[in-house]
């Protein structure tokens, strides 16, 4: 899950406890979050990383490239990619926790040797 978002956003902001939730609760799963800082600064963005404790890896797209090809309009937005690079589904706004974990697991049984 690829998820755009930014520290004065305050969806992002919203969601940040259920993202590092649900990274806990899958990390033993064949999952991976990534989380890229877009239209931010970076010192906005380590204080955002730190006040809410951001345990997946995240990145900085300074110049929008990131942004850019995934077709980002707005924050936050989140991406779901296959093991093959597929974007798979892709979410725009705040994403309640049960539709979070629904989708991983609807992915997660379609995935090849879990029946998908």
């Amino acid at each position: 899950m690829v998820d755009f978002w930014a520290s004065w956003c305050g969806p992002c902001r919203q969601e940040a406890a259920t993202l590092n939730g649900i990274y806990a609760a899958y990390a033993d799963a064949p999952v991976e979050f990534v989380g890229v800082n877009v239209w931010d600064t970076p010192d906005a963005a380590k204080a955002f990383l730190v006040e809410f404790g951001v345990a997946y890896p995240t990145g900085g797209d300074d110049d929008g490239a990131i942004a850019l090809e995934y077709g980002v309009r707005g924050i936050p937005e989140k991406f779901f990619i296959d093991a093959d690079g597929v974007v798979r589904r892709k979410y725009v706004g705040p994403m309640p926790e049960d539709v979070l974990r629904s989708t991983l697991d609807g992915l997660l049984a379609e995935a090849p040797g879990n029946g998908g």
